[in-house]
C-alpha cells in the first residue's frame, strides 16, 4: 500500500477491504469465529510489516482483533462481529476515567474522546474502562466528529466522538476476553512500532549505499556502517523479544509497547539524520515514517 491522505476515504476503504479479502484484517482471531485463526507470533509478524508500509492500516488492523476477542462466541454480537471480520471498520480506546462517565449499575455511559484511529468511517467503538470490562457502542450511538488533521499517521481518518448511551445488557461485556484484547492492543502496537523502525532502518541502508560521497557509497565509512549495524539490530531485537509475548502476560505486553514505541522514535531520528537534508522532503519514506 501507498501512503493515503485523509482526504481518500474511499481509497482507504479499498484497502481495508484489501486486507480482508486477503484473509489479514482479523488474522489472528479465531478461525471458529470468522477469523484468520493465525498464531500471534504470525499475526504479529504480519502486523510489523504493515506498520512499515502503511502505519494507519497497520494501526487499525490491531484494533479489528482486539475487537473480535471481545465479541467472539457473543451470539448478540454475530452479525456485527462477521462485518468487521468481512472489514468493517471498528475503534478500540482504553480510555481514562476523566473522559467517561460509566455507571454499569444504572446501564449508561456519557462522554467524549478526543481521538479516534479507525481507518474508516462510523466505526463500531470499543471502549475499555476498566482491566476486565469493555462497553460495545454502534455508530448509530456514537456523534462522530469532524476529520481531525494532524501530522502523522495518514490514512487514519482521525476523528472525535461523543456519546450519551442507555446501554443493553449485551452492550457490557466482562471476563478475561477483555484482557486478552487490552494485551492485544499493547502487543499488537508494538509489532506496528517496530515494524516501523525497521522500515526505517532498512530505509538508511538503501539511502546510504546508494549516496556516493568523496567517490565511494557513504556505507564505507566505518562510522556509518555502525550506526546503521545499530539501528538494524535494535529493530530486530525488539520484534524478536515481541514474538515471545503471550495474550495472557498484560504488564510484560505494555512494557515491550512503551519499549518498541520509544525505539521506533530513535530509528526514525537517526534514519532521518542519515538522509542528510533530503530525509525531511515527502519524496522519501522516511520522513513519513517518522512523523
Amino acid at each position: 500500500f501507498a501512503r493515503v491522505g485523509d482526504d481518500e476515504p474511499d481509497v482507504i476503504d479499498e484497502a481495508r477491504l484489501a486486507l480482508s479479502e486477503h484473509g489479514l484484517w482479523t488474522l489472528g482471531s479465531s478461525e471458529s469465529g470468522g477469523g484468520g485463526g493465525a498464531a500471534l507470533p504470525t499475526t504479529l509478524l504480519a502486523l510489523a510489516r504493515l506498520g512499515g508500509t502503511c502505519p494507519a492500516m497497520a494501526s487499525a488492523s490491531v484494533q479489528s482483533p482486539a475487537t473480535a476477542l471481545v465479541l467472539d462466541a457473543l451470539p448478540p454480537w454475530a452479525e456485527q462481529l462477521a462485518a468487521i471480520h468481512a472489514g468493517a471498520p471498528v475503534a478500540v480506546v482504553q480510555v481514562q476515567h476523566e473522559d467517561l462517565d460509566v455507571d454499569l449499575d444504572e446501564g449508561r455511559v456519557t462522554g467524549s474522546i478526543a481521538r479516534i484511529d479507525p481507518a474508516g468511517r462510523r466505526p463500531h467503538l470499543v471502549l475499555l474502562p476498566g482491566p476486565r470490562t469493555a462497553v460495545v457502542l454502534s455508530p448509530d450511538e456514537v456523534e462522530f466528529g469532524a476529520a481531525v488533521r494532524r501530522t502523522g499517521l495518514d490514512g487514519a481518518l482521525t476523528v472525535g466522538v461523543r456519546f450519551a448511551v442507555r446501554l443493553a445488557d449485551e452492550a457490557v461485556v466482562q471476563g478475561t476476553q477483555v484482557v486478552m484484547a487490552r494485551t492485544m492492543m499493547s502487543v499488537g502496537g508494538a509489532a506496528v512500532a517496530s515494524g516501523i523502525a525497521q522500515a526505517a532502518a532498512g530505509a538508511a541502508l538503501k539511502y546510504s549505499a546508494e549516496r556516493h560521497q568523496f567517490g565511494a557509497p557513504l556505507t564505507a565509512l566505518v562510522a556509518v556502517r555502525t550506526s546503521l549495524l545499530a539501528q538494524v539490530t535494535a529493530a530486530r531485537t525488539v520484534l524478536a523479544a515481541l514474538l515471545a509475548t503471550s495474550l495472557v502476560q498484560p504488564t510484560e505486553a505494555a512494557a515491550t509497547l512503551s519499549t518498541a514505541c520509544d525505539l521506533a522514535i530513535d530509528v526514525a531520528a537517526s534514519s532521518l539524520q542519515s538522509h542528510g537534508g533530503y530525509g525531511y522532503m515527502s519524496e522519501y519514506v522516511i520522513e513519513g515514517l517518522l512523523r
